[in-house]
C-alpha cells in the first residue's frame, strides 16, 4: 500500500491514492473526496494530483451563473 503524506490546517494525513474519488479546488484549499470522508489541504489541485500519481486531471472551466437550474 502507498500513502502520500499532505499537509492539512490541523497537522499532517496520510492518505492513499487508490481510495481519492475526486480532488476539487476551494478559495484558499483544496477539497480531496476519499472513500471515508473529505480532507482539506494546503495545496493547490494540481500538486495534489501529482503528489497521489493521477496521470492527468481535468478541469471544468464552465462558469455557474447564479440561479442556473440547468435544462428544464
Amino acid at each position: 500500500m502507498r500513502l502520500v503524506k499532505l499537509d492539512t490546517p490541523d497537522g499532517i494525513i496520510y492518505i492513499n491514492p487508490e481510495h481519492v474519488v475526486a480532488v476539487v479546488k476551494g478559495l484558499r484549499d483544496t477539497k480531496i473526496d476519499t472513500v471515508s470522508g473529505m480532507h482539506v489541504v494546503k495545496d493547490t489541485p494540481e500538486v495534489v494530483a501529482r503528489l497521489l500519481g493521477m496521470e492527468e486531471i481535468s478541469l471544468d472551466v464552465t462558469p455557474r451563473a447564479v440561479g442556473w437550474k440547468g435544462d428544464d
